[in-house]
Parts: C-alpha cells; structure tokens; sequence
C-alpha cells in the first residue's frame, strides 16, 4: 500500500521531468528567451510557493484521499491544455495549474503513508517518500530522451495527461475504503481546528525545516533544470543525449533519498545531516558549472550534488515527526512543499537572470554556492528546535 502510495508522488512528478529535455524544442517552436525558459521550468511551483500550508492544512479537513486523487486529476488536464499552446502565455498558465495539481497530490500523500505504517516505521517510510520526485522526474525524462526523435514535446504533454488520469482512478478505487478511518488510529483523534492546524506550521522548528527544504529545492532544481541547455550549447551533447545524461544525474539523486532513512538512525541529528549535506552540494556546483574543467570532472561532480543532496529531502520529511503527530502533521508537510515551491519557483528564474547579467554559466555556480550556504545556516539553527532522542536508561550498579 504505501508502495502504490509513493506511485502518485512519481506520477504527479512526470510533469516536472518533462520539460528540461524539451526546452531546446519548445524555444525554437515558440521564440522564446532564456527567462521565459527559465519560467516555464520555475512557474510550475508558483502555487505550492503561495499555498503550501494552506493546502496542508485543507488536507487534513477535507481528506487526503480526495485531495490527492484531484491533484493527479487537474495536473492531468491542464497538462493537456499546454499542449496546444502556441506561444509561451498559454504554456505557462498550463504549468501554474499542472502545479496546483501537484501540490494537491504531494501535500496530501504523506498523511496516507502515515495511515499505512506504525509508529515504529514511520519515520523511514516517509523518509523513503521523498524519493518520490527524483523518481517521477528521472522517469520522465529519460522516456524523453528517447523518444525524442519519434515525438513532439506537445506529445508528450498528452502522454503525461494520460498517466495522471489512468493512475488518479486507480488510487481511488484502491484507498476509498482504507482511509480517514477510526481504525487506522489506536485511539480517535480529537478535531483540530482550521486555525490550530495552520499555526502548527508557523512555529520556528518548522518553519526552519521549510526553508531548508527551500534552499535545496531552488538549488536543485536550477541545476537539473539547466543541465540540458548548457550541455547542448557547449557542443558536450545532443539535445537528447544532454536530457538523458540530466535524468541520470535526477535518478541519482534516489540514492541519497534512500539513505536517508537509514542516516537518521545514526546518532547525529537530522539538521546536522542536512547541512553536511547542503554544504557538499554547493562544493560540487561550483565545478559543475566551471566550463574550463573537463567534462569527466564537472559531470562527476553533479552525480555527487545529486545523490549527496538526495539525502536532504528523505530526512526533511522524516524529521516532521519531531513536531507533530500524524493528526496535526498535514501543515508541517504543506509547509515543506511550499518552501520548495518558492525555491523551485526563486531558483531557476534567478539562476537564468544570473547568468545573463555574469555573462557565463559562473553566475549559476556562484548563486548555487551562495544558496548552499544558506541551507548550511538554516539547518544549524533547526538543530536547537529538534528535540534529541534520548538513550537507553543507565541501569544503576549493584549495591554490595
């Protein structure tokens, strides 16, 4: 079950992975400039930016279920409306709804998996849920990759709302009878009101906790969001070769997801993790985007940004436990989509804006450092709000 659960952060994903392998298509079809490229990519997250908690905490009054069987849904249908579009305004109102769907989704999703597991492995099962968009992305982009030369980037448009649809039905049809019942639940929880559940989120543990995930996300996403382009106009590869050796890059990324669970059961705490991890980020994006390296060199370096990074989101999601019990959780959860919808939504635009002013492919590595920097600081001032797990009690020595 949690398993069929992940399957809807992977498919509401495939309209993130989509796009980057597309770009040099949709720019040359459309005439567009490398800003309105770098919105078409960052645009997606401009609803999960404004309404993070608030969806959260919609979830939590209205059932996760029905929230996330629509996100699929409406992500699904405006994806085909993008598809016709024949200039970039249409596109991207597209891709503002696709994104609403995909905070409806993923924000409702890790109250499921609650509903699924026990105490015992919750952590790393939500831990293992923030491999949902790696997955979904990777997934997308090297279908892509090679059916580039066979379909159009409005055809595949259509093929991503064929998926949504087909799997939204599935979930309901599966979960219907599972969820928002007294026997997921050792005792009912007592009604949270609307008021209570937003303020849950508002609180500076998990508000640190969002804009950990902020910076990683607008970090990450503005590097595998420019992968592509800067590979292809370097002459270093194809259009599909670049979008198949970006989605390698996304798929590493898995890696760290998967170890995050596991990491978390060391004894140094979650923050700490994250801003090791956040600082071994920045460190590799600087040789990635240093076009005097060798290719062999800067491409090393961004599997490692991936799959060290991977970490980051596994133990973000993990750590929500720290502060509230599944009943109140949903704004925590919302909270983290939404810090990672401003940053996915912050990052691409003003990496490509960097960029242009720079005049070269530093000024990304420059503002990626810079991000990574931040996230370092974020999650160092978290730890204090964390609450330590205590350790085994210390039995008392014999007496005589």
């Amino acid at each position: 079950m949690v398993g069929l659960l992940f399957l809807i952060g992977v498919t509401a994903s495939l309209q993130i992975g989509k796009v980057p392998g597309e770009l040099p298509a949709i720019q040359a079809e459309l005439g567009l400039s490398l800003f309105d490229i770098g919105l078409i990519v960052s645009i997606f997250s401009l609803v999960a930016a404004i309404g993070g908690i608030f969806v959260g905490a919609l979830s939590d009054r209205f059932g996760s279920l029905r929230l996330a069987v629509a996100g699929l849904a409406l992500g699904g249908i405006a994806s085909v409306v993008g598809s016709f579009a024949e200039s970039a305004a249409p596109l991207l109102a597209s891709r503002v709804i696709e994104g609403l769907g995909f905070i409806l989704a993923t924000t409702s999703t890790p109250a499921l998996i609650a509903n699924e597991t026990g105490l015992s492995d919750r952590g790393r099962a939500l831990g293992l849920w923030g491999m949902y968009m790696p997955a979904g992305t990777s997934l997308m982009m090297f279908l892509a990759a090679f059916l580039t030369a066979s379909w159009s980037w409005r055809q595949l448009w259509q093929a991503t709302t064929l998926l949504n649809l087909a799997y939204a039905t599935i979930v309901w049809l599966v979960f219907r009878g599972r969820v928002d019942s007294p026997d997921q639940w050792p005792t009912k929880p007592k009604p949270v009101r609307f008021k209570e559940r937003l303020a849950t989120a508002l609180r500076p543990g998990p508000m640190l906790l969002a804009g950990c995930f902020l910076t990683y996300a607008g970090n990450f996403l503005a590097l595998i969001g420019f992968m592509p382009l800067m590979l292809s106009r370097s002459g270093e590869a194809s259009a599909g070769f670049a979008g198949l050796l970006t989605a390698v890059i996304v798929a590493a990324n898995m890696i760290g997801n998967a170890a995050s669970g596991f990491l978390a059961e060391r004894k140094i705490s979650r923050p700490r993790i994250i801003a090791i991890s956040a600082a071994i980020m920045g460190a590799a994006a600087i040789f990635v985007f240093l076009e005097t390296l060798p290719f062999a060199l800067r491409y090393t370096s961004a599997l490692i940004f991936a799959v060290v990074g991977g970490v980051i989101p596994g133990t973000c999601f993990g750590t929500v436990e720290s502060f509230a019990s599944p009943s109140k959780a949903g704004p925590i959860f919302g909270g983290l989509i939404q810090g990672a919808g401003i940053g996915q939504l912050l990052g691409p635009s003003l990496v490509a804006a960097t960029v242009e002013a720079v005049g070269s492919w530093h000024g990304a590595a420059a503002f990626i450092a810079a991000g990574a920097v931040v996230n370092v600081t974020l999650a160092l001032l978290l730890d204090r709000y964390v609450p330590k797990t205590p350790g085994p009690p210390v039995r008392p020595a014999p007496s005589g």
